[in-house]
């Protein structure tokens, strides 16, 4: 009898174990309501940054490489630089998940000329381990999310609708600038999620 009830309860401990994994595998690294990952990176500036220390606040994360040509096209648009700057009330922040070992990668010097010739105003971060970009499941160079000031992720994206960057910027619909007033407003970003265009993050 005491075989038995020792037997029943491993199976069901074992059961247990199966239904917690197969929960925490259907749970998308970067999914829309789940929270959002901490981190804390060194900016380009050499200054330290943690997503806590904006705790309450809507933030803006900008996954972004300056040698892939979408993400320069945006730099050189003034799409993300606009965007930040009619939401002052946000912190945005772009990060680069580029491995030190790739070509594309930037040292400090070469990338604080490049953010200052761009005109770029806010924090640009390096994830160098990848660690970061992999707890959100960043794919492209630009992937976009909105944390809201609950600490959750908000929106999971494309900047807009315009791969090609063939529209008038006036014809783009523009998914973090409309999931931002909908923030502004008090609602939540739709849509939620949309699918990122752009380089692969080289990790």
């Amino acid at each position: 009898m005491l075989d038995l009830r020792i037997r029943t309860a491993a199976v069901l401990a074992a059961g247990l174990l199966l239904a917690a994994t197969a929960s925490a595998a259907g749970t998308a690294a970067g999914e829309v309501g789940t929270k959002a990952p901490g981190f804390q990176l060194k900016g380009v500036d050499g200054k330290s940054y943690s997503l806590a220390d904006f705790k309450g606040k809507v933030v803006v994360l900008e996954w972004m490489n300056p040698r892939c040509p979408f993400s320069d096209r945006h730099a050189r648009e003034k799409t993300m630089i606009e965007l930040a700057k009619q939401h002052s009330e946000v912190v945005w922040l772009g990060i680069n998940s580029t491995n030190p070992r790739s070509d594309n990668f930037e040292a400090p010097a070469e990338y604080q000329a490049y953010i200052q010739q761009q005109g770029i105003s806010y924090p640009v971060l390096y994830d160098e381990s990848g660690a970061t970009g992999h707890a959100y499941g960043a794919r492209t160079t630009p992937h976009m999310f909105i944390v809201d000031p609950q600490g959750k992720i908000a929106y999971n994206g494309a900047i807009d609708d315009d791969p090609s960057g063939r529209k008038p910027k006036p014809q783009r619909v523009n998914y973090v600038g409309t999931g931002l007033e909908s923030e502004r407003a008090g609602g939540k970003p739709d849509p939620s999620s949309t699918k990122p265009y752009g380089c692969t993050v080289k990790y």
